[in-house]
């Protein structure tokens, strides 16, 4: 995915340059300034985008996730509650349902679970790190999200230190706050693994809502990713 020895890039810009509406218009990014990052190896390009200063915790993060949640998202105390249950975060009738559900939502349901519901709960709790908004994505050979593990590569050989804990969940987040359109197809109110629910999807199930293999088109089709790219366009090293 990537190299060493690729072409890396760096650049800082505001929220306004890559076309997201400014304060007052309930789609703001939690703050205005960008950090872009570019890699390229033979055979890949790869991307970075980040809000550096933002790290968000307690009713920081509720707020933010009650902005593209559907249906809005319950205060911090609520969503520590639902993740510390047995089958966190999305109780159900018949335990462990979630884990064989299908359309990819099984999948999303365990990355969560083994990898981000313990740093989400302390960012809740104000008693660990806020969460920070990261996106990375390869435009080529085929265009997609990078997984955990590349992101964070990424950011290692790009040399970025955020303020707390990067965070892929409200990276796409930022996506949708900028271009509420991309989910206009997408339902809100849809079983997460057990036939006998179909809950509203708020802030609570906004992490696997928003990674759903069925969702990943619109998001990569994000005019703000496009936008990056451009702005890299004229950067040469």
């Amino acid at each position: 995915m990537t190299s060493t020895n690729g072409h890396l890039r760096q650049r800082r810009c505001t929220s306004a340059e890559l076309g997201v509406p400014r304060a007052g218009t309930g789609k703001e990014w939690p703050d205005n300034e960008v950090l872009l990052g570019s890699g390229a190896s033979a055979d890949t390009a790869y991307w970075l985008l980040a809000t550096p200063r933002a790290a968000l915790a307690g009713e920081a993060l509720t707020g933010f996730l009650g902005r593209v949640a559907p249906f809005g998202c319950p205060v911090p105390g609520s969503l520590i509650r639902a993740y510390s249950l047995p089958d966190a975060p999305f109780p159900s009738i018949l335990l462990k349902e979630h884990e064989a559900a299908p359309d990819g939502i099984a999948e999303a349901y365990t990355r969560f679970l083994t990898q981000s519901r313990l740093p989400w709960m302390a960012a809740l709790s104000e008693t660990g790190p806020g969460l920070c908004p990261v996106v990375a994505w390869q435009s080529a050979p085929i265009r997609r999200f990078l997984t955990r593990e590349e992101r964070a590569r990424v950011l290692a050989e790009l040399g970025v230190t955020l303020p707390g804990v990067a965070d892929g969940y409200l990276g796409l987040g930022l996506l949708l706050l900028a271009n509420p359109d991309l989910a206009a197809s997408w339902q809100t109110m849809m079983s997460l693994g057990g036939v006998t629910k179909i809950p509203k999807m708020t802030g609570r199930r906004f992490p696997v809502w928003v990674e759903l293999p069925a969702h990943q088109p619109a998001l990569l089709a994000s005019p703000v990713l496009a936008r990056a790219e451009q702005l890299f366009a004229g950067t040469r090293a």
